[in-house]
């Protein structure tokens, strides 16, 4: 019969409930358990980079980690269920940190399209812009030719119609010859006064008879009014045979130095000349 105490027993039951209270809580346990697992990886890393044992020697028994470690069966499957949400904690964050770089890069190419995009529109729109310009600039260069064109064409027209207006109007009516004696003539030109023609007959009847071809063979005194070369040269009228041009010319002269027929006829008399 053998002596050990039944797990049933009132004693055994005292050494598990003692047990019990000296374990320390989960929370203070995972720290252990995790330096368990780690050291559970180092021995299976070190297994496998020895290469395994050599041809010659014996094969050994498989031995757990838990057992190498001196852990029981129970408590290697809770290190594993520990282990595993660590696992998927990395698993996670590495796909989150996978995620952040794709999104960063779309986020990137994004961007640069948009600015490329951008680019291209403000590229286009200055050409269009350019373009519009260089077309308005035509159109204005266009109308300013046109304008200066049918300007061309309205004084053309104008100083055409002026041209045929003139053609159209009679030319006036020479002046009609002076006729009639030279007396007459000079008379008419006194405006009929008596007076002054008496002196002026006096005066040119004793200078030339009123003869237009009257010439002083001592000097250059010529025609009714007997002037001097010079003379005429002074009235504005060229010496000519004409006998009325010639009274125009004395009574021109005698209005500028004398002021009248009878003023000039008042000299002559006292000096001889005029």
């Amino acid at each position: 019969m053998s002596s050990r105490t039944p797990d049933n027993t009132p004693s055994h039951r005292s050494t598990r409930s003692l047990r019990s209270r000296l374990r320390p809580p989960s929370a203070v346990r995972r720290p252990g358990l995790y330096l368990a697992a780690a050291a559970a990886g180092a021995v299976l890393i070190g297994t496998a980079t020895t290469g395994g044992t050599p041809a010659s020697a014996e094969p050994a028994a498989a031995v757990s980690v838990a057992d190498q470690l001196g852990i029981s069966a129970e408590a290697g499957a809770s290190i594993e269920e520990q282990i595993a949400p660590l696992q998927n904690l990395a698993a996670s964050r590495s796909e989150r940190e996978s995620a952040q770089i794709q999104a960063t890069k779309a986020q990137r190419a994004a961007d640069e399209a948009a600015r490329q995009k951008a680019a291209e529109e403000a590229a286009r729109k200055k050409k269009a812009a350019e373009k519009a310009a260089a077309k308005k600039a035509a159109a204005e260069k266009a109308a300013e030719e046109q304008a200066a064109r049918e300007e061309a064409d309205r004084q053309a027209a104008e100083e055409a119609a002026a041209a045929e207006a003139d053609a159209a109007e009679p030319a006036p009516a020479a002046a009609a010859a002076p006729s009639g004696s030279y007396q007459d003539y000079a008379m008419s030109k006194l405006g009929g006064d008596s007076s002054e023609f008496s002196c002026l007959e006096n005066l040119w009847g004793r200078e030339s008879g009123w003869n237009p071809n009257a010439q002083n063979p001592s000097s250059t005194a010529y025609g009714i009014p007997q002037f001097l070369d010079s003379t005429w040269a002074g009235t504005g009228i060229a010496k000519t045979s004409d006998g009325y041009r010639q009274i125009d010319a004395g009574l021109i002269y005698i209005d500028s130095r004398y002021g009248s027929p009878c003023g000039a006829w008042s000299h002559s008399k006292s000096t001889g000349w005029y």
